[in-house]
């Protein structure tokens, strides 16, 4: 870089020379690019311009944009540091293929300044993405195909469509969603996604209906995603079709159709920081917010739902030489109507919670813990069905509907460690564990003091619980988890089963290395 003072980095007499003990002169040493930037970096240097090559499709004020910073800076390494960052931010569009910046000297007769050129090269644009997911008993087949910066302002359109159990058309599940997405919402760094979607959802192996969901919705999510605003309108089907004959009476009384109207708002905050290959330290919450019913629609489900979980992790020095950390997850619910009568009936089944499954209760099968409601033609000796608590086949012939709980919890305390002797499972991202697990899900049947206390009393009284040992391998969708289970305590129509278990979950809250 030239300005009105250049320095050359060279003493007097910069012509080339040689000493007298034959050593090489002050021309012919090597080149000490640090020592160079230590001498200049402070001086002041403003930007002059701007150049960008390569923007056959894009915008140039997306570009523009983002360089914006670039234009604040003082000093060379103000400069440098801005255009690092700004490239840095032209890559998260993820539009780009590389993205090249040089800083040249300024004119001369504009010392002190400097002219910037970023040169772009631009992706094709098209993407195509299959996937194939196996959670619980349910597997999907997902094909999405992608188009990015069609308009040049490196907004996305995606349609996606997945199939469930494909070949089992009895519970055959489906999503299709065409969304659009803008990544710099308003010149922002949130971004703003709109989707339009219809979803098909098979319950029948679990709690003898289906459900199928056609509608629109937007979510806002800020800077850094700390925060995520949504908006959801939905028209929802319960049926039972050929299963009406076997469903419950609780299940066939929601039967037919309801409009959902809702807005849901998710914070989490994340101070947890790398403690090794594998283990973590520090803390996580995430808190759901949601308000159903919004609208003049009186037949509409009108609730507040809350759900909370949050997560600690912290190293802890129990077996040398092998990472060990104690885990500690607690997640909790509650579903409340509201409105006139709002009791008058139960709420959707479809926004209850469930309990059961690697997620939050090992050694229950999902939907296994919880409130149930008698199939048709399951048997008169409910007495003695009532007072049995046995273990459990998922192939085994199903009595009872799960009919979900509106107040839920569910506690993990794990102890996780390296696995020894085996570098190659640490390396791959597995470890091991010793758990424990509580939890329980329950109907609210009213706001009276009377049936708060019964509904606390029940909660507490009808816990489960289960503890055991496995592998988990911490994935970039989800954690699978191989586990030998053990049921401390279980109740009644509760489907459970000692042994081993393999499954998956996700959660937001799950930490990547």
């Amino acid at each position: 870089m030239s300005d009105g003072g250049r320095e050359d980095g060279m003493g007097d007499g910069g012509a080339a020379s040689e000493s007298g003990n034959g050593s090489p002169g002050p021309a012919e040493q090597e080149f000490d690019f640090i020592a160079t930037m230590n001498k200049v970096k402070d001086k002041p240097c403003a930007l002059n311009r701007i150049e960008i090559v390569g923007d056959e499709r894009t915008k140039r004020q997306v570009i523009e944009r983002e360089l914006e910073v670039v234009r604040s800076a003082e000093t060379l390494e103000d400069l440098m540091q801005s255009l690092s960052d700004a490239v840095e931010e032209l890559n998260a569009l993820d539009i780009f293929k590389t993205v090249d910046a040089v800083i040249d000297a300024g004119p001369d007769h504009l010392p002190n300044t400097a002219d910037v050129t970023v040169t772009v090269e631009e992706k094709s644009g098209y993407g195509l993405h299959t996937g194939l997911y196996v959670q619980g008993s349910e597997t999907t087949a997902e094909v999405s195909g992608s188009i990015k910066n069609f308009f040049g302002y490196a907004e996305e359109f995606d349609l996606t469509m997945s199939q469930g159990n494909a070949f089992s058309p009895k519970t055959r599940s489906g999503r299709y969603t065409l969304s659009w997405q803008d990544n710099r919402f308003l010149g922002t760094k949130s971004q703003l996604r709109a989707q339009v979607f219809r979803t098909t959802s098979s319950f029948l192996n679990f709690s003898s209906y289906s459900e199928n969901k056609t509608g629109l919705g937007a979510d806002w999510v800020s800077p850094g995603g700390a925060h995520k605003l949504g908006y959801e309108l939905a028209w929802r089907e319960l049926f039972c079709g050929r299963e009406s004959n076997n469903a419950s009476r609780e299940v066939l009384q929601q039967a037919g159709h309801n409009l959902k109207s809702s807005l849901k708002h998710v914070a989490m905050a994340d101070s947890r920081e790398v403690a090794g290959a594998l283990v973590s330290r520090g803390a996580a919450i995430q808190a759901t917010t949601e308000l159903g019913g919004i609208g003049l629609d009186p037949n509409m489900f009108r609730f507040f739902r809350e759900e909370v979980e949050v997560v600690a992790e912290r190293p802890v020095p129990i077996l040398s030489g092998l990472e060990t950390a104690l885990e500690l997850r607690l997640k909790a619910g509650v579903l409340l109507p509201w409105g006139k009568g709002c009791f008058d009936k139960p709420t959707y089944i479809g926004d209850r919670f469930f309990l059961g499954g690697t997620g939050d209760l090992r050694g229950f099968w999902i939907k296994g813990a919880g409130p149930t409601g008698k199939c048709r033609g399951a048997g008169d000796n409910e007495e003695a069905d009532a007072a049995e608590v046995r273990p459990s086949t998922s192939s085994e012939g199903r009595q009872r509907d799960a009919l979900g709980g509106d107040v839920m919890f569910s506690a993990l305390a794990a102890l996780n460690f390296e696995v020894p002797f085996a570098p190659a499972l640490k390396q791959a991202g597995i470890h091991a564990h010793v758990y424990g697990n509580a939890g329980n899900c329950v109907g609210l049947p009213g706001y009276g003091r009377q049936a708060l206390a019964s509904c606390a009393r029940e909660l507490k009284e009808k816990t489960r619980a289960s503890f055991g040992v496995g592998l988990v391998w911490s994935s970039p969708i989800g954690k699978l988890e191989a586990n030998y289970c053990r049921v401390a305590k279980a109740f009644a129509h509760d489907k459970w089963r000692n042994g081993f278990h393999f499954g998956f979950s996700t959660s937001n809250l799950d930490f990547q290395h």
